[in-house]
C-alpha cells in the first residue's frame, strides 16, 4: 500500500513491489528443502528445490554452493563447475567454492584448473587433508610427480578423520603411483600398495601397481599373482592383462603370455605393453612375422603414425580387412559400483558386478564362451541347420561366377605379385617413405626418458625378429635407431654387428661388437659375432681367442665351440678342433657348424670314412652348408670315389662360388677323369679368384705340357715357383717341359731340385731326370691316395729288385761249385818254380 514509494531501511534502498517481489521466506524454505534432500542423497530432488530457491533469491552463494554439490554428486561436473564459479563471483571468501570447483574440474579432466583451485584452498587451509589428497591426484595426472608424492604423504601424515578408509587407501595408492612413474624405490612402492590393499582389498590398481614394482624387483611370480588378482577384480583392465603377460613371458610361459596379451589387445588395441610383450612371446615361439607386426604397431602408436602405412611398406599386398566384431558397450556407471571417493579414477576403488551383461543380454562369461566357440569353429545346431541351405545356394552361385572372378583376379595379381619388379619398386618406395615418417616423428615427438627407453626396446626387439627373418637391412636400420635413442644397450651393437657381418662388412661388424663389449665385457654374443668376422677375415688365431673368452663366461655355448673348432682347423690344430666340435655337437646335436667342423677335423686327421659320415650329417641338417659339401668331396676323393667327389664339389661351388680351392680340387679330379676342358675352366676360375694359387698354376702347367705347349708349361710353372720357391710339382713339370725341348741341363737341374724337395713322391721327376723324352709322364700327384700309390709302387719295386739280386747271387754261388778248397800243385810245376827262383838270385 506504499504506491511505489521508496523506503530506506538502513543503507539498502528497497522498492516495495508487493505484487511482483516473491516472499524471501519461500527461498529459505526451498533452500532448507534442498539441503535436506541433499543429505538423503536425493540429488535430483535437491537440485529441483535449489533451482526454485535460486529463482526466488539468486544472490545467496550458499544456495549456489549446495546446488553445485548436488550436481557434482550426480555426475554433472560442468554444471557443478558453473555453480561453483557463481559462488566465487558472489563471495570469493567461501573457500569451499574453490574446493568444490577443483573437485569437479578434476573429475572433468581439467587437471591444471583443479590444481590451481586446490592451491588456493591449501593456502587458506593448510591442514585440509582431503584437498591435499585430491591435489595429489591432479598433480599426478599433470606429471608433477614429486609434488604429488609430497601431497599424498602430507595427507597420510595428518591422520585426519576427514578422510574415509577408502580415501586413505587412495592416498597410499597415489603415493605408490608417483614413485612408480618416477621409476624409483620399488620397495617403498610395494609397501604403499600393501597399505592401500589392507584398507581396501578390492582396489585392483593397487594390486597392479604392486605387481609392476615386483616385476622391476625381479619377483616375477609375485608379479604374476598380483596382476592375476587385478585381472580378477577388473577384467576390463588391459594393463593388468598386459603386465601378467609380461610376468609370464619372463618365466618362459610364452603361450600363456601370448594369450594374456591378446586379451589385453581385445580390450585396448593401442596397448603398447601388450604389443611389445606379444611380439617378444611370438619371437620366442618362432612366429617372427607376428613379432615384427606387433612391434611395428607399437612403434607406430608411439610416433603417431598410421600402422597401415608400415604394413603396406613391408608387404606387397594390403592388409586384409577383418570384419569388425560388435564391441560390448560399457556397463552403465550405476551398475558398475564405482567408488565415488576416488577422484579421477573412480573405478580403481571398486569392482564390477559379476552379473553385468552385454548388449545382447548375456553375461560376460557367456559372451566370452560364445566368442571362443566361434573362434574354434564350433557352431550351434541352429547355425548348422541354417548354413546348409545357404551353402547349397552359394555353391551354385560360386559355379556361375568362378570363371569371371578367377580371370579378373589373375589379371589383377600380375602387377601385385611379390616377386615382380613393379611390386619390389613400390615396396622400396613405401619403405623409404616409412623411414622418413619415423625420422620426422622422432624429431618432433617430445618423450620422457621412460618413453625413449621403451621405443629403443621396441626397435631392438623388432631388429631381433628381423634377424630371424634374414632382413639384414631392416635389422641394421632398427638397431641404428635404437642406438640413437639409447646407446647403452649392448644387444643393439652386437645385433647390428651380426647383420653387417652377414653383409660382409667385416670391419664395421668388428667395430660394433667391440663397442658392445666395451659396454658389457661379459656379453657373450658379441664375442661370438666378432670371432665369426675375424675368422672370415682369415684371423683364425684372434677368432680362437674370442671364442675362448666366450666359453670362459659360459661353457654352454655350442656356437662358440663350433666356431673355435673351425678356427683351429685354419690354424692346423686338427686334434683340438675335433675336441671342440665334439663339445658343440654334444651340447646341440643339430649344430650344423659342429658337424661340419667334425668332418673337417677328421679329414685333416686322415679319417676319411669318419669325415664323410660327419659331413653327410651336417648336410642332412642343412643342405646349404657349403663347407660340409667341400669336406665330403675331399674325403671321397681320397677314398677314390671320383664321381661322387665331383658331384659334391659341384654342389659346394654352387653354394660357395668364391671357394677357389674347390675349383682347384675339382680341376684335379677332372684332369684325372680325362676332362681336360673342364679342368682348364676350373683352373681359370680359381686363378681369377686368387692369382697366387700355386696348385692351380701347377695343374695348368701340367695340362699345357701334356698338350704340347712346353713353353706355356714352363711359364706357368715359373709363376708357381714365384709364389712358392719350394714347390716340387712345379720343378717337376718344368723339368719335363725342358726335357721335351731338349734343354737337358735345365731339365736335370729342375728334376734334381724336385727329387731333393720331395723324393718319395715324384716318380715323374725321376723320369725327367733320366731324359725319358719319349715317355708321357703322369700328372703331378695332388691327393694323399696318389702319394700312397706311388710309395707302394716304389716299395714293391724295391722288394722285387732285392729278390732279383738275391736270386742272382745264389745262382752265381752255385755256378762256382760252392767249394772253398785250394787246388793241388803238380811236381813239374814245383820244379819250374824252384828253377826260376835260382835264376833270379
Amino acid at each position: 500500500g506504499t504506491g511505489g514509494q521508496k523506503l530506506r531501511l538502513g543503507f539498502m534502498p528497497i522498492q516495495l513491489l508487493s505484487w511482483k517481489l516473491p516472499d524471501p521466506c519461500i527461498a529459505f524454505e526451498f533452500s532448507n528443502l534442498g539441503d535436506e534432500r541433499l543429505g538423503k542423497d536425493d540429488d535430483l530432488g535437491a537440485i529441483s528445490a535449489l533451482n526454485k530457491a535460486i529463482e526466488v533469491e539468486p544472490r545467496w552463494p550458499t544456495v549456489w554452493l549446495h546446488r553445485a554439490q548436488a550436481k557434482y554428486q550426480l555426475g554433472d561436473f560442468q554444471g557443478a563447475i558453473l555453480d561453483a564459479t557463481k559462488v566465487i563471483e558472489l563471495e570469493d571468501r567461501i573457500t569451499r567454492g574453490y574446493g568444490l570447483r577443483g573437485e569437479a574440474r578434476l573429475e572433468d579432466g581439467d587437471f591444471e584448473g583443479a590444481a590451481s583451485d586446490f592451491d588456493l584452498v591449501i593456502t587458506r587451509e593448510p591442514q585440509a587433508a582431503k584437498i591435499l589428497w585430491k591435489r595429489s591426484r591432479a598433480r599426478l595426472e599433470l606429471g608433477r610427480l614429486e609434488e604429488s608424492l609430497a601431497d599424498s604423504k602430507a595427507a597420510i601424515a595428518l591422520h585426519s578423520s576427514e578422510l574415509s578408509q577408502m580415501e586413505l587407501a587412495d592416498c597410499w595408492l597415489v603415493s605408490a603411483l608417483s614413485q612408480s612413474r618416477m621409476a624409483k624405490n620399488f620397495g617403498a612402492i610395494c609397501k604403499a600398495c600393501t597399505s592401500a590393499i589392507l584398507l581396501n582389498p578390492n582396489m585392483a590398481e593397487a594390486y597392479l601397481t604392486r605387481g609392476q614394482a615386483q616385476l622391476n624387483l625381479g619377483f616375477v611370480g609375485a608379479c604374476e599373482d598380483d596382476c592375476g588378482k587385478a585381472v580378477e577384480l577388473d577384467p576390463d583392465s588391459a594393463t593388468a592383462w598386459a603386465y601378467r603377460g609380461r610376468a609370464r613371458l619372463t618365466q618362459n610361459k610364452n603361450e600363456l603370455a601370448a594369450e594374456d596379451c591378446r586379451a589385453a589387445l581385445d580390450l585396448d588395441d593401442k596397448c603398447r605393453l601388450a604389443m611389445s610383450t606379444l611380439g617378444s612371446a611370438l619371437l620366442t615361439l618362432g612366429d617372427n612375422e607376428g613379432a615384427v607386426d606387433n612391434c611395428d604397431r607399437a612403434v607406430c602408436y608411439m610416433l603417431d603414425i598410421d600402422p597401415e602405412i608400415s604394413y603396406k611398406a613391408r608387404h606387397s599386398k594390403p592388409k586384409p580387412k577383418k570384419v569388425p566384431e560388435v564391441k560390448k558397450r560399457r556397463i552403465s556407471q550405476d551398475l558398475k559400483g564405482k567408488n565415488k571417493n576416488a577422484p579421477g579414477a573412480r573405478s580403481r576403488a571398486g569392482t564390477e558386478s559379476k552379473d553385468d551383461k552385454d548388449k545382447s543380454g548375456l553375461t560376460k562369461a557367456e559372451a566370452k564362451s560364445n566368442r571362443d566357440r566361434a573362434a574354434s569353429g564350433d557352431k550351434s545346431e541352429e547355425d548348422k541347420g541354417g548354413k546348409k541351405s545357404e551353402n547349397k545356394y552359394s555353391a551354385k552361385e560360386d559355379k556361375k561366377t568362378s570363371k569371371k572372378s578367377e580371370d579378373k583376379k589373375s589379371a589383377e595379381d600380375k602387377n601385385s605379385r611379390p616377386g615382380s619388379r613393379e611390386s619390389q619398386e613400390e615396396q622400396a618406395a613405401q619403405l623409404l617413405k616409412l623411414e622418413e615418417l619415423e625420422a620426422n616423428a622422432l624429431a618432433q615427438k617430445k618423450m620422457d626418458q621412460a618413453e625413449v627407453e621403451e621405443l629403443a626396446h621396441l626397435y631392438s626387439m623388432r631388429a631381433e625378429a628381423k634377424v630371424a627373418l634374414a632382413d639384414l637391412a631392416g635389422t641394421i636400420s632398427d638397431c641404428s635407431k635404437a642406438i640413437t635413442l639409447n646407446a647403452r644397450v649392448p644387444f643393439c651393437w652386437a645385433a647390428r654387428g651380426e647383420a653387417k657381418r652377414q653383409q660382409d662388412d667385416l670391419d664395421s661388424a668388428i667395430s660394433d661388437c667391440s663397442e658392445a663389449l666395451r659396454l658389457d665385457p661379459a656379453y657373450v654374443p658379441a664375442y661370438i659375432t666378432r670371432a665369426k668376422a675375424k675368422l672370415k677375415q682369415g684371423l683364425a688365431a684372434f677368432a680362437v681367442t674370442d671364442c675362448s673368452e666366450a666359453l670362459a663366461l659360459n661353457l654352454h655355448q655350442p656356437v662358440a665351440w663350433s666356431i673355435r673348432a673351425l678356427a683351429r682347423l685354419e690354424t692346423g690344430d686338427a686334434k683340438a678342433a675335433l675336441e671342440d666340435a665334439l663339445s658343440a655337437t654334444n651340447l646341440k646335436p643339430d649344430s650344423v657348424d659342429g658337424w661340419c667342423a667334425r668332418g673337417g677335423a677328421k679329414l685333416d686327421l686322415l679319417d676319411y670314412q669318419g669325415a664323410v659320415a660327419d659331413s653327410s650329417h651336417a648336410i642332412e641338417l642343412s643342405a646349404g652348408c657349403a663347407r660340409a659339401w667341400f669336406n665330403r668331396a675331399c674325403a671321397k676323393a681320397e677314398l677314390k670315389d671320383i664321381n661322387a667327389a665331383l658331384a659334391d664339389f659341384d654342389e659346394a661351388i654352387k653354394l660357395w662360388p668364391e671357394n677357389f680351392i674347390a675349383y682347384s680340387h675339382r680341376a684335379t679330379l677332372r684332369l684325372r677323369a680325362g676332362d681336360t676342358s673342364g679342368a682348364e675352366e676350373d683352373i681359370n676360375k680359381a686363378l681369377e679368384a686368387d692369382p697366387r694359387l700355386v696348385a692351380a698354376w701347377c695343374m695348368q702347367a701340367e695340362i699345357k705340357r701334356a698338350q704340347g705347349d712346353q713353353k706355356g708349361a714352363i711359364a706357368d710353372a715359373t709363376k708357381a715357383l714365384k709364389f712358392d720357391p719350394n714347390c716340387a710339382p712345379a720343378y717337376s713339370t718344368r723339368g719335363q717341359a725342358h726335357s721335351r725341348l731338349e734343354a737337358h741341363d735345365k731339365a736335370v737341374k729342375d728334376c734334381q731340385k724336385a727329387v731333393k724337395l720331395d723324393p718319395p713322391t715324384l716318380e715323374v721327376a725321376r723320369l725327367g731326370w733320366k731324359h725319358a723324352v719319349g715317355s708321357d709322364p703322369k700328372p703331378t700327384p695332388m691327393f694323399q691316395f696318389e702319394l700312397d700309390e706311388i710309395a707302394a709302387k716304389e716299395k714293391a719295386e724295391a722288394e722285387a729288385a732285392e729278390k732279383i739280386a738275391a736270386k742272382e747271387a745264389k745262382e752265381a754261388k752255385k755256378a762256382a761249385g760252392g767249394s772253398t778248397k785250394k787246388p793241388k800243385k803238380t811236381k813239374d810245376k814245383d820244379k819250374d818254380d824252384k828253377k826260376g827262383k835260382k835264376e833270379k838270385a
